[in-house]
């Protein structure tokens, strides 16, 4: 069995940008993404061209899902992509119900263009809240991964993650579509997602061990989003605990001890593709 552990929002916060400088040194944690809209992509950006052999990719970002700390568009306010704030909307089903293909796809495109403009070469596009990863966009996104030769994350199941973001009415028929162009392709296809935060009274050892032991079938992808919490608890309170046990668990090179425990190979992108 096989992992890919993965550090997705950075840039999102300036503790998520922290976190990944520590996180990618320790090294349990092999891969992330960054926000290009938000605030702190500036510096995540020169921590990337600092160290340009990390695995990092671009997180698109099509949703602004906090009460008092939101990010808008690259690509303008036209098309549906914002609410009534002048911000994305907050959830993905909001952007489905709003939002014009062609105005995603070209803000797809500005946020992985704007990574290659400043000199980055991306390993992976992936979607925040999973919101790229829907239909119709999802083919878009796929279109850019062709036109740059970057994968896209493919999974035989989105369950877990349309779970975690509670997204009504999903419809998964056209993931076997999916997967046939991600194979044709060449890029890789994880069998199972892992996401979810440890519970206050649960020890994150066996909150790990529990998730992994759940999905533990051939190729994994496990959705981490640890965090110092540096000032999330002023736009994210309810946030700030998990991300920062996140964050504490996986920065400690003993947290390698349970997944050699659960007898499995840690990958990256940069390996799979």
């Amino acid at each position: 069995m096989k992992l890919l552990t993965h550090l997705d929002d950075v840039g999102m916060s300036a503790g998520s940008v922290e976190a990944w400088s520590t996180l990618s040194k320790v090294g349990v944690v092999k891969s992330a993404s960054t926000m290009v809209p938000c605030p702190y992509y500036l510096m995540a950006r020169d921590h990337w061209q600092d160290n340009p052999d990390q695995d990092m990719g671009v997180h698109i970002t099509l949703t602004s899902e906090w009460s008092n700390y939101r990010w808008r568009p690259m690509t303008g306010q036209l098309g549906g992509l914002v609410d009534e704030e002048g911000f994305f909307h907050r959830r993905p089903e909001q952007v489905l119900e709003s939002a014009d293909p062609l105005a995603v796809a070209d803000e797809m495109a500005a946020q992985v263009e704007r990574v290659i403009s400043d000199g980055l070469r991306p390993t992976h596009l992936d979607a925040h809240m999973g919101a790229a990863l829907l239909e119709p966009f999802v083919w878009s996104l796929f279109d850019l991964g062709k036109k740059f030769g970057i994968p896209v994350l493919t999974c035989k199941t989105l369950d877990p993650l349309v779970n975690s973001v509670r997204v009504p009415d999903f419809d998964p028929g056209f993931l076997s579509e999916l997967k046939q162009e991600a194979e044709h392709l060449g890029w890789p296809v994880f069998d199972n997602f892992i996401i979810g935060f440890c519970p206050d009274d649960q020890p994150i050892e066996l909150h790990v061990k529990q998730l992994i032991e759940t999905a533990s079938v051939g190729l994994l992808y496990y959705a981490l989003h640890a965090d110092t919490a540096q000032g999330m608890d002023l736009f994210a309170p309810h946030h700030s605990k998990p991300r920062r046990k996140e964050f504490e668990f996986f920065s400690n090179p003993e947290s390698q001890q349970v997944i050699d425990q659960l007898d499995i190979e840690l990958v990256s992108w940069t390996e799979l593709a």
